[in-house]
């Protein structure tokens, strides 16, 4: 079977934008930036830690690693609140396409190659080119990104995916939505990267917005070819965030060099899934002969 639009997950919408034009829409992800640049930029004392304890196992987490897990959760909580008060039809819809689960097994291998081969392919050429030497990451590292899963990835994926990416394909082509919620993706996450990145410059800043962009058309490729089942995306997002880590991690000295290389592989297949979008496009507006 071929990797197309699942026949049992027909492709949804949710309704509005359309008739009542964007400005709902804009108006969402401003307040979306607002309440999450707000809690990020909160003060918060560098030695405060929430500790968690079960059966043994124990997990000591910086209070700012919560304060940033729950900015990244905001939208897509503003996300759901603003359909419930649309009325129940826009609820159900938003939720149809979070509960969309049952698509071909494809998508959901394809959702952890692709993060998985970038950040291999990535790592092997810094290897090659560069002294860099591999070390072992922390252990904690894994722990902390698996327990984050369920925090940014989920709920980021309602607000951009489910949530505004579908809007936005009322009004513009599956491509040129993609691209416009990857540019507001990459400008909402500023704020974050300046406080936790503190090696990034103005060239490293536009090189990871290049890549959080790709990453928003590779997005949008697996949830509209998948016939919009988020959890594929959910599952992509996650696996991008914590290869990531442990890639990053796994680099004695020289790391911030894999972000170039990463952009680089990201752009180059963003550019093709764009070209199968658009080209997919054109085959179903094509008048039948």
């Amino acid at each position: 079977m071929g990797l197309e639009a699942d026949p049992i997950a027909e492709p949804r919408s949710l309704s509005g934008p359309t008739a009542s034009g964007m400005l709902p829409l804009w108006s969402f992800l401003a307040i979306s930036a607002a309440f999450s640049w707000t809690m990020w930029l909160w003060p918060v004392s560098a030695g405060s830690y929430v500790f968690l304890n079960f059966r043994g196992w124990q997990v000591n987490w910086p209070a700012s690693n919560i304060k940033f897990l729950i900015g990244n959760c905001l939208p897509g909580l503003i996300a759901l609140v603003w359909t419930s008060v649309q009325g129940k039809q826009y609820i159900a819809d938003l939720l149809s396409t979070v509960l969309a689960w049952r698509v071909h097994p494809a998508w959901y291998i394809l959702s952890i190659a692709i993060p998985s081969g970038v950040f291999l392919t990535s790592l092997c050429t810094l290897l090659i080119h560069s002294r860099a030497e591999l070390v072992q990451p922390p252990k904690m590292l894994l722990y902390t990104s698996l327990l984050s899963v369920p925090f940014g990835p989920v709920w980021e994926e309602i607000a951009w995916r489910a949530f505004a990416l579908r809007k936005l394909q009322n009004r513009y082509s599956q491509v040129v939505s993609a691209l416009i919620i990857g540019v507001y993706w990459a400008v909402w996450h500023v704020p974050l990267w300046l406080i936790t990145l503190n090696y990034l410059t103005f060239k490293l800043l536009v090189i990871v917005c290049i890549n959080l962009v790709s990453w928003s058309v590779i997005s949008s490729y697996l949830y509209n070819r998948s016939g919009q089942g988020l959890p594929v995306v959910m599952l992509l997002h996650a696996t991008y965030f914590t290869v990531q880590n442990l890639v990053f991690a796994s680099v004695s000295k020289g790391n911030i060099r894999l972000i170039p290389i990463v952009a680089l592989l990201s752009a180059c297949l963003a550019a093709i899934l764009a070209g199968r979008l658009a080209a997919a496009l054109s085959r179903e507006r094509a008048p039948s002969k």
